[in-house]
């Protein structure tokens, strides 16, 4: 008589309330995120830009002006210069770029007289086909001139969106320490003097980000507008300025000032685009590999290969603003993460000093 064999096991997985509205919850709260990602990065920016220019407002705050009188005077300088920026530099590029696609087929002719072209443009038709896109774009050019509407739609939204962030960033200013003191307030004497101790090295840190992240623009506008100027490429000036505000962009800044300023040097001859575009990858080989992670690097407390990697992964999950705010988020996660493995580290280092001073028996 054969055996009965084990009667297979019922498995039962419940799941509770609780935890199927913690799910659910989750599920919202992440979908709400997509959805409002853009407001969510409008918010992250302007707590970024409050806590920079908390060290100015608190400057002035400190010989004598009220926190909300001193946070309008900055908000206000932070204006005036962004819209002086603007009225410099849109009229001039708008004339250099109508220039530079009038003279577009013209400049295509001059390319393909080359000799190293000629050579390319006998066994292909590049040359040809480049020629007819140019003399196609600068016979659009004024039906592209005309779509003002669409532009001016775009740049509107732009301003809205600076005019948001600019209220909002003023608003945060303001209220830091009346936020700063609501969170303490439920905190107890131990804990309230620990996250004090943070918020306070998180503000200075980012607050020296700043510095060397101007100090670096600064260098990229010199040396890129003087190299404009002296190889007489027209609105130098506006140009180093170009170059210095797009040098605030880590690893992605210098690219594109490099694209920007050889078109405009193109308007002027083959020889000066190409002696600009060499300047141009020669600083920036420089400025992402020694200037970004050396100013950068001590300014924020952090390693340079860690300035690098963290650039490259903020600017791959939220391009330009990723990249402008990775050094900074990096170098705050730095300092929270060693206060939570203060006591840790310190037991670590007392287990190794007593096993160094026992030694092997």
């Amino acid at each position: 008589m054969a055996t009965p064999g084990p009667q297979p096991k019922r498995v039962e997985i419940t799941v509770s309330t609780r935890t199927f509205l913690t799910v659910l919850g989750v599920l919202a709260l992440a979908w709400a995120f997509i959805e409002a990602r853009q407001a969510v990065l409008w918010v992250f920016v302007a707590l970024f830009l409050a806590i920079v220019l908390s060290m100015p407002v608190g400057w002035l705050q400190a010989r004598g002006m009220k926190r909300s009188t001193a946070a309008m005077l900055v908000m206000l300088v932070v204006f005036l210069v962004f819209g002086l920026l603007a009225y410099l530099l849109i009229s001039p590029f708008v004339g250099a770029v109508r220039n530079l696609i009038e003279d577009l087929p013209q400049i295509v002719e001059r390319i393909r007289e080359s000799d190293i072209f000629r050579q390319i443009d006998a066994r292909t038709d590049i040359g040809a086909e480049l020629q007819t896109r140019a003399e196609r774009l600068a016979a659009d050019l004024p039906s592209k001139l005309g779509d003002a509407f669409e532009v001016g739609g775009k740049v509107f939204g732009f301003g809205l969106g600076a005019l948001t962030i600019g209220f909002m960033t003023l608003f945060l200013v303001i209220d830091l320490p009346n936020l700063s003191r609501s969170l303490h307030s439920v905190l107890y004497p131990n804990e309230s003097e620990r996250i004090g101790l943070l918020e306070e090295r998180i503000t200075r840190t980012i607050g020296r980000y700043a510095l060397g992240a101007v100090a670096i623009a600064t260098i990229a506008g010199t040396v890129q507008g003087t190299a404009a100027w002296l190889i007489g490429v027209p609105f130098a000036l506006a140009l180093g300025i170009v170059a210095g505000l797009l040098g605030l962009i880590p690893q992605v800044g210098a690219t594109l000032a490099a694209v920007v300023l050889s078109l405009v040097a193109l308007t002027q001859g083959v020889p000066q685009a190409l002696i600009m575009l060499t300047v141009c990858i020669l600083y920036q080989q420089l400025e992402n590999y020694v200037l970004q992670p050396t100013i950068q690097g001590r300014a924020a407390e952090i390693s340079g290969f860690f300035v690098i990697a963290s650039v490259v992964v903020g600017a791959a999950l939220l391009g330009v603003v990723g990249a402008l705010i990775a050094v900074p988020l990096t170098a705050s996660a730095q300092i929270v993460i060693r206060e939570l493995t203060a006591e840790r580290r310190a037991r670590v280092e007392l287990a190794h000093a007593g096993a160094a001073r026992d030694g092997p028996d």
